[in-house]
């Protein structure tokens, strides 16, 4: 298999310290200073090396939504406010706007991390972030060619995070409002607005296509401080935060300058960092998971003060698999019987695997449903996931903090995007 777009390991030693043994992880390059170097060893400003696996592009950083065209032979990356066009036969990249001035920018209001083709392999969809937007572009012409607005019928300020297609509608969720809608895709007509939970961030659909899974990762849905207006916030907003998080005050709301502050609720409300299955053939929400290990829960004789942040779902025939970012794991939830079915430990090292910070964030699943791929943010690899034992059975080599990660229509491929790729590079110069 090859892969494209794409760590390194930490090197470790041994200190002995008052008759106790410890395992001191350092960086290898902490005494190096920050480089790109594409045919060798970068250094990224944190001390790691990368070097990535495979076949390389080098495109705008953060692309944080990645598509195919459905015959394999093109791709879209979206990055804040840019797009960039892929043509996978000959590994040649298209940056919209590109810095010669002479394609204009189509995103320039706004972008997030939704993007999906069409069937003619030409047209995507692209989420258009805080101005509420889907835009409709040509990837032969490089132009936008249409737009449809979520705002309207009593919502305002969406904002279009993940999205997809299905059949003759798009599915796409409104970070802001906490809904998924649904469009018809010849009509731009919204047919249906259905509640989901707080700020809804990834979207997947099962291969029958009869649910959709939302994942939510926001923790609180934040109320108005009473008397602040747009005109007199320099004076009527809060001198100091009103409670400390997950007390008996922020659930219930107190009193505080006067003023009754509204309280936010439990951080273990359904609501919150939770995954949501929709029917599609009734638009009704059936069932609401709570994946991951939860806010006042022990692990490793540490408690959870910050949720599992499930964040992508990928959807196989039996289960639906979801990344829990902050938990370093996957959830599984075998959606027919509504349950949840297990859980995945990316354990990758036994030096590490008491530790936090993998990130585990973009998914594809083998067709065959014996393979997970998991691109992990914060450890610069995608690991490779043997379903039927649960384990992860490698680790790729990627650029610095790998985002998505997606299989070609034959499966012959892999393609990843990075965050940051080969990393800064020096910022400065010696003096002369």
């Amino acid at each position: 298999m090859k892969y494209l777009f794409l760590l390194s390991l930490l090197s470790f030693f041994q200190l002995t310290f008052a008759q106790r043994t410890y395992t001191t992880l350092q960086v290898p390059g902490r005494a190096e200073f920050s480089k790109i170097d594409p045919a060798g060893k970068s250094v990224l400003p944190s001390g790691r090396y990368v070097t990535p696996a495979g076949k390389t592009i080098r495109i705008t950083n953060d692309p944080f939504g990645l598509a195919l065209s459905p015959n394999g032979q093109r791709a879209v990356s979206l990055h804040d406010g840019v797009l960039t066009v892929l043509n996978l036969s000959d590994l040649q990249s298209t940056r919209i706007p590109d810095y010669a001035g002479k394609i204009p920018a189509v995103l320039k209001d706004g972008s997030f991390l939704g993007v999906a083709f069409a069937p003619d392999n030409r047209t995507v969809y692209l989420s258009n972030g805080d101005k509420g937007r889907v835009l409709v572009f040509d990837t032969e012409q490089l132009r936008t060619t249409d737009s449809i607005n979520l705002n309207g019928n009593g919502y305002t300020d969406s904002f279009t995070s993940d999205l997809l297609l299905n059949g003759n509608e798009l599915l796409v969720l409104d970070r802001a409002n906490f809904r998924m809608v649904r469009i018809d895709v010849a009509t731009k007509r919204i047919t249906a607005s259905i509640p989901t939970g707080r700020q809804p961030f990834g979207l997947a659909i099962s291969p029958d296509k009869k649910l959709a899974f939302v994942a939510n990762v926001g923790l609180y849905a934040y109320p108005k401080v009473p008397g602040v207006t747009k005109t007199n916030k320099d004076t009527m907003a809060l001198k100091f935060p009103p409670y400390a998080a997950h007390t008996k005050e922020s659930a219930e709301g107190v009193e505080v300058e006067g003023r009754r502050i509204p309280g936010l609720g439990s951080p273990l409300a359904d609501e919150a960092m939770s995954v949501w299955t929709i029917d599609l053939t009734t638009s009704k929400v059936v069932k609401r998971f709570k994946t991951g290990v939860q806010i006042g829960e022990m692990i490793e004789e540490a408690e959870v003060v910050g949720g599992a942040s499930p964040n992508s779902v990928v959807v196989g025939s039996k289960y639906a698999y979801v990344s829990n970012a902050t938990n370093d794991n996957i959830s599984l939830i075998d959606y027919r019987n509504r349950k949840l079915a297990g859980t995945i430990s990316l354990k990758v090292d036994p030096k590490l695997d008491h530790y936090r910070g993998l990130m585990p964030f973009g998914l594809s699943l083998s067709k065959d449903e014996k393979t997970l791929y998991v691109a992990l943010l914060a450890f610069n690899a995608v690991a490779v996931v043997d379903i039927a034992t649960r384990k992860v059975r490698g680790l790729i080599p990627t650029g610095w903090g790998p985002t998505r990660v997606v299989l070609s229509p034959d499966e012959k491929t892999l393609y990843i995007t990075s965050a940051r790729g080969y990393g800064a590079g020096p910022n400065g110069v010696l003096p002369s």
